[in-house]
């Protein structure tokens, strides 16, 4: 034994890792990996809310650069292998204000906390029989949202890949939207299908398309977020006087909880794209919400079906839903209008687009 621990250390390393005829031998331990200059932060304090990522992204790794410098998946505040930085991503986006809102982080972690599900979350056997056309009229509100939430998810979901990592909180949160989209499509078609009845008439689609055809993230940021959710969300808050079951009022109020999510982080982003901005993206934003609202408003007009189903749904008469659909039109536009002033958007209530408003004043 004395013997052995007298030989030098390099015949110890030979004798522990023996070559093999035609092998290299591995290499010596290197253990310069572990002494990179990243931040060492302290312990963390963890709350009554967890481990939240707002606490874990603390000191510089809270810090996000206006602009993001690497085109590969390294991550926020890590070393970067100068000598091997791997293959670039499929990211287009490397802006902060392309993407950022200040509420991603808290968003995300509401998105986690606040998520249900519709197989269980809804009292499905609280729905009961009800008149044929008011089933009907149901039907086909629930197809239309339904069928908004699934090009939502689609566009969205198209998307994310194009987001760099520098702005992790805004993907991570974005993951919980999809989520949500997909909860929506999934829930409000369960709900068509619940009672007897089935699907609606599709939509006309001229603003499912405007979303597909966004060339720019925060251009599909006010088509979705702000435009669609806006409209979507007074839908849901009327949804006490659609509904007929405890199920169907626990559908709306559980989806406009989402919803207001998406509206907080497309106020949140729409602010931080104009005070960031110059002249130029503000008229952008001006030119994509003329089109937006435009598409939404060529929708309205021609979905006959849907007119039709909020009337007998509304109303129990044709006047009182008549005058039932022009209340919620007015409520759509002024939640929208609002959503705009939140992010610093304000007097578009003059400069809306005249289809729109006409078919919010003559529904």
């Amino acid at each position: 034994m004395a013997e052995t621990d007298t030989q030098p250390q390099e015949e110890q390393k030979a004798q522990a890792a023996p070559q093999i005829p035609g092998i290299p031998a591995p290499p010596a331990l290197d253990m310069s990996w572990a002494k990179v200059p990243t931040y060492r932060p302290p312990r963390p304090k963890i709350g009554d809310e967890g481990f939240t990522l707002r606490l874990a992204d603390a000191g510089p790794y809270a810090w996000v650069p206006d602009h993001w410098p690497y085109e590969n998946d390294t991550p926020r505040g890590s070393f970067p292998a100068k000598e091997n930085m791997g293959l670039p991503a499929p990211y287009t986006i490397y802006d902060k204000v392309e993407v950022w809102a200040d509420n991603c982080a808290d968003l995300y972690e509401l998105g986690i906390k606040e998520q249900w599900k519709p197989a269980t979350q809804i009292s499905w056997s609280t729905i009961e029989p009800i008149a044929e056309h008011i089933e009907a009229a149901i039907d086909q509100i629930v197809s239309n949202i339904s069928e908004q939430s699934y090009n939502s998810a689609q566009t969205l979901m198209g998307r994310l890949k194009e987001i760099s990592y520098g702005f992790h909180e805004v993907k991570l949160y974005l993951s919980t939207q999809t989520f949500d989209h997909a909860r929506h499509l999934e829930a409000f078609r369960k709900r068509a299908l619940a009672n007897g009845g089935g699907l609606g008439v599709q939509t006309p689609g001229f603003f499912n398309r405007t979303c597909y055809a966004a060339f720019k993230w925060t251009e599909w940021v006010i088509y979705v977020n702000i435009i669609r959710t806006s409209f979507l969300l007074a839908i849901c808050e009327f949804g006490d006087r659609i509904g007929r079951s405890q199920a169907d009022r626990q559908l709306f109020d559980l989806t406009a909880n989402d919803l207001r999510r998406h509206l907080a982080y497309g106020i949140e982003h729409l602010r931080f794209y104009l005070q960031m901005g110059d002249d130029q993206k503000r008229r952008n934003v001006r030119i994509w919400l003329e089109r937006g609202e435009v598409m939404m408003a060529a929708d309205l007009r021609r979905d006959t079906p849907l007119r039709e189903a909020f009337i007998l749904a509304l109303g129990d008469t044709v006047e009182k839903g008549k005058a039932a659909l022009k209340e919620l039109r007015q409520a759509q536009l002024r939640k929208y209008l609002l959503a705009l002033e939140a992010a610093t958007y304000t007097g578009h209530e003059q400069r809306v687009v005249a289809p729109l408003k006409d078919v919010i004043e003559n529904p």
